[in-house]
């Protein structure tokens, strides 16, 4: 374990190193921190304040959900990140943290009373075969091992969790 720890850190470091030449600061970079910002500034502008504490609660699960399968993801080599917004967490921060969880919260906010299993699968039919390829495109996400139809299931069920999750009547507790 000594030995996989001075190699980790080593790659860490060599890994900084690199995303400070070839990342930092370049259009895709300056594209993250966008990605990272605008998306929460909508939200709070057009959320529905009411359920704002309900889309929340969904919206950190997804995130919470997101950042961890694209961390094992990564960490198995099924896909990786070329063009991270930083070089410590493995995954893409913009999308775990921003695009999923406020796309999912409008989705919950805006078709809260229908089908969400429906709602879900058109969600995850959207995101596998439009939004990763552009990223792919945008040369930001490479597929090593993966493609975008194993996204599905796991896009539809992350989806109707969250909606679960925020139809949940035990809020008013206190």
């Amino acid at each position: 374990m000594k030995k996989s720890f001075w190699d980790f850190h080593h790659a860490f470091h060599h890994r900084t190193e690199a995303w400070k030449q070839e990342v930092l600061f370049t259009w895709e970079w300056w594209l993250g921190i966008l990605i990272s910002v605008l998306p929460w500034l909508l939200w709070f502008l057009f959320r529905k304040k009411d359920s704002t504490d309900r889309l929340l609660y969904a919206g950190f699960f997804v995130a919470l959900i997101s950042l961890t399968l694209d961390n094992i993801g990564v960490q198995v080599s099924a896909w990786n990140y070329l063009k991270p917004v930083t070089p410590a967490i493995p995954s893409y921060l913009p999308y775990d943290f921003t695009l999923l969880p406020i796309t999912i919260m409008f989705l919950i906010q805006f078709f809260h009373n229908r089908n969400p299993w429906i709602i879900g699968i058109i969600f995850s039919l959207l995101t596998a075969f439009v939004g990763e390829p552009i990223f792919k495109w945008l040369g930001i996400y490479f597929p090593v091992h993966w493609r975008s139809f194993y996204s599905v299931p796991f896009y539809t069920v992350i989806y109707y969790l969250a909606y679960k999750l925020a139809k949940r009547k035990k809020f008013n507790v206190l």
